[in-house]
């Protein structure tokens, strides 16, 4: 069932493509949660990169543990929880405005220490997620913009705003902000992030800062990613 699920999940973008395909991916560290992914950006026939309908699949691994009481006593509960999710989107600009609408179909396998009953998602889930990817142009040097998505199923949120600064055309770098809800967790991130345009279509961004969940302890995080456009 579940590689059917993958087949199921992953086989229309190679129907419907004949555009090289945009690779995506990174990692996301903190004290109690990590976030790792690897995905592809596929145009479909006929259209562009950014301009036009496109297919997206992301394979990702999601890891976090909090504390809760247990009849009674102190515990810890430690989620691990491997996905994938695709689906499709249209991506168009408007003067100085960059939008892309997208909703995808995903498939999360949780499996939890100490397995709590209704306490998080356990086992197989389905989900289906809207997203928006939002960014506006003041000029060829500063550029805001605001990734949302809101996952149904598995009850989560996902929000992620940055302001943007090129000091040159390879370089942008400036503040971010994260806020992320789900059934029984919650956490604010504010930090820094920096990218560079490389040779060949690569793309490197380095990311830190503070994470606060929802006891308002804060502690460090630390996040790398690439594109890679073939």
């Amino acid at each position: 069932m579940r590689l059917f699920t993958w087949i199921l999940l992953l086989l229309p973008g190679y129907l419907l493509a004949d555009n090289a395909p945009l690779i995506i991916g990174g990692t996301q560290h903190a004290k109690d949660s990590d976030y790792s992914y690897l995905g592809v950006i596929q145009p479909l026939a006929g259209e562009k990169l950014g301009d036009g309908w496109f297919w997206q699949g992301i394979g990702s691994w999601l890891a976090y543990e909090y504390d809760l009481t247990i009849n009674g006593q102190p515990d810890e509960l430690k989620a691990r929880a491997p996905g994938i999710e695709a689906g499709m989107g249209y991506a168009w600009a408007a003067g100085p405005w960059r939008t892309s609408l997208s909703l995808s179909l995903g498939y999360r396998d949780y499996r939890l220490s100490p397995d709590v009953a209704g306490e998080e998602p356990d086992g197989s889930t389905l989900s289906l997620t809207p997203q928006l990817q939002l960014s506006y142009l003041v000029n060829d040097k500063i550029e805001f913009a605001l990734l949302s998505n809101w996952a149904l199923g598995p009850q989560s949120v996902f929000n992620r705003f940055r302001a943007g600064y090129r000091p040159h055309w390879r370089w942008q770098i400036g503040p971010e902000f994260y806020y992320q809800e789900g059934k029984n967790y919650r956490v604010k991130q504010a930090g820094l992030f920096v990218s560079r345009i490389m040779e060949k279509g690569l793309s490197l961004e380095l990311n830190a800062g503070i994470s606060e969940s929802q006891d308002q302890s804060g502690d460090p995080y630390l996040g790398l990613a690439f594109s890679k456009l073939f």
